[in-house]
């Protein structure tokens, strides 16, 4: 294992429990006491713990973006979506992959790859790709969100336009029989609505606590879309219902 992942692992781990032992992770990740530690006093530096003896806390007031608080929920959930949603890849596929907490696993499950072309408004999900010269990255211009370190505006809308993607990959804030897909940013739907335009196939990754939920603006039905790929812990009741309306695949 890389030491990137490793240490992006262990910060999911203390954004979830708040508190870490050398001890756990040494088990966990089966490398030695040094190694942790080493890794430990690196996310010190980088304001996230505080060490202790035999371990680290998350650091008291810390301000965690809104991106990172949706990559610590449901993490096992978005793997499992992730990893199902590799499967619709083949070599020679041009994809899109939308800003989301979802699309970013997508990312780290092929950023391996080689033979297919990325296509993504996300400057953390571009990076995954960064050191792989087997795989053709395409990032989209436009304003910068930092939210979510996604690109909307005009700019974005134009770079999308110009692609004829196989396979979008697109997030949503939320689902529901009365409002479709929604988001709650009017610039993130209309960057969506580009997406969906450009594409041959539409896929919705979604963890199952999206369903029932509706965002401030909408922007696709769900005859814009092939299928949403979700893992079905939260709402049941809620996707057996839209199982009439659209395809949904639990995972």
């Amino acid at each position: 294992m890389l030491v990137s992942t490793r240490r992006d692992k262990i910060k999911e781990i203390i954004l979830k429990k708040k508190v870490v032992k050398v001890s756990e992770l040494c088990e966990m990740f089966n490398v030695s006491d040094e190694t942790i530690r080493r890794d430990l006093e690196e996310l010190e530096k980088q304001g996230l713990v505080e060490r202790n003896y035999g371990g680290a806390v998350l650091k008291e007031n810390i301000i965690i973006p809104p991106l990172v608080k949706r990559f610590k929920e449901h993490i096992e959930e978005k793997q499992k979506i992730a990893a199902r949603a590799v499967s619709e890849i083949e070599e020679g596929h041009v994809i899109f992959l939308d800003a989301g907490s979802t699309t970013y696993h997508i990312a780290r499950a092929i950023r391996n790859f080689k033979g297919i072309t990325v296509v993504t408004n996300a400057l953390n999900i571009a990076t995954e790709f960064a050191n792989n010269p087997d795989i053709n990255l395409f990032i989209t211009g436009g304003k910068l969100k930092p939210d979510n370190h996604s690109m909307v505006g005009f700019e974005t809308l134009n770079c999308i336009g110009k692609y004829n993607i196989d396979i979008l990959f697109l997030g949503t804030g939320g689902i529901s029989l009365e409002k479709g897909l929604t988001t709650s940013d009017i610039f993130e739907a209309e960057a969506k609505k580009a997406m969906i335009k450009s594409a041959s196939r539409v896929i919705v990754v979604a963890d199952s606590s999206k369903f029932g939920k509706v965002a401030m603006v909408s922007f696709a039905t769900f005859e814009d879309v092939e299928k949403i790929i979700t893992s079905g812990e939260e709402n049941k009741e809620i996707i057996e219902e839209l199982k009439n309306y659209v395809k949904i695949e639990v995972v």
